[in-house]
């Protein structure tokens, strides 16, 4: 019994480092966001001219948005996915509240969203 139970937890085990909380959102957002958003959130790209999308550091915006407001921008996307593309066949409803709350809502002017470093 000890030697089947052994093998259960090893084959659990990497299952549960596969876990959806263990998708790296700011991965995430370099990939899918910074074109519009900016490396830093900032909407501003490498040149320093404005981008299409939101300042993400903006703390007046930051304040007047809810985090459910966001995560349904990030799932449904906006305008019909003409102003921001829908990401919900990409991240589930708790992803994109820990986008909101974990990545959007600790971005920083001038510093970069980068992945996290495991």
């Amino acid at each position: 019994m000890r030697v089947h139970f052994g093998l259960l937890v090893l084959g659990v085990v990497p299952m549960l480092a596969q876990t959806p909380a263990s998708k790296d959102l700011r991965l995430f957002y370099q990939q899918n966001c910074v074109r519009c958003h900016g490396v830093d959130g900032a909407g501003i790209d490498a040149t320093g001219k404005k981008i299409r999308g939101q300042d993400l550091t903006d703390a007046a915006w930051a304040k007047a948005t809810t985090d459910e407001a966001m995560v349904k921008a990030i799932l449904n996307g906006k305008f019909f996915g003409r102003a921001m593309p829908a990401y919900k066949k990409d991240l589930t409803p708790d992803e994109a509240l820990r986008m909101a709350k974990e990545v959007i809502r600790t971005a920083i002017k001038g510093k970069a969203i980068e992945p996290s470093k495991i």
